[in-house]
């Protein structure tokens, strides 16, 4: 376990390989269905958007594959109610980096986890000496009202990662 922060805590390795093998393989198969999000950032206009694909929103299941891949995870995340989880995709042409942005504006967890390796990752705007670079198998825990961005990848034409919103 690495810790970057007392507020952001790192771990690499966090799933078993062959768990994370088989969801890594599911999410990046050319036929698993993203739809197009506009942005991730309300009034933003640096970027083209992102694609998503949601596994739990609105108090609801969104997707036949939850129980399977989102559950034991939210289990080992000692999740006790889910806020929304999601599958993002990031094109390496749509943007560079998106807004600095909260993913809700009261007391939850962020946990994004990385499912390819690149030179893209998260920022941090209270902490703009921290990159946390996108590494497969590694996730990031924070509160989600702590502002981060997305940057994108320059030597990978696509980021993938799960983000997961979630009360302790």
């Amino acid at each position: 376990m690495n810790s970057s922060t007392s507020e952001i805590m790192s771990i690499e390795n966090f799933l078993d390989k062959n768990f994370f093998e088989e969801l890594k393989k599911f999410i990046i198969h050319p036929d698993f269905a993203w739809f197009k999000k506009e942005s991730m950032v309300k009034d933003t206009t640096n970027n083209l958007g992102y694609f998503c694909h949601s596994f739990y929103y609105n108090n609801a299941i969104t997707c036949n594959s939850y129980l399977k891949y989102i559950i034991p995870i939210l289990n080992i995340l000692s999740a006790k109610a889910v806020v929304e989880v999601r599958a993002n995709l990031f094109p390496s042409v749509f943007f560079e980096k998106s807004d600095f942005h909260t993913d809700y504006n009261y007391n939850c967890k962020t946990a994004i986890l990385y499912l390819n390796t690149c030179d893209g990752g998260t920022e941090f705007k209270k902490y703009p000496e921290l990159f946390v670079k996108a590494e497969e198998n590694k996730i990031i825990i924070f509160d989600s009202t702590l502002d981060h961005r997305a940057v994108t990848s320059k030597n990978c034409n696509f980021r993938y990662i799960i983000n997961f919103n979630y009360f302790i």
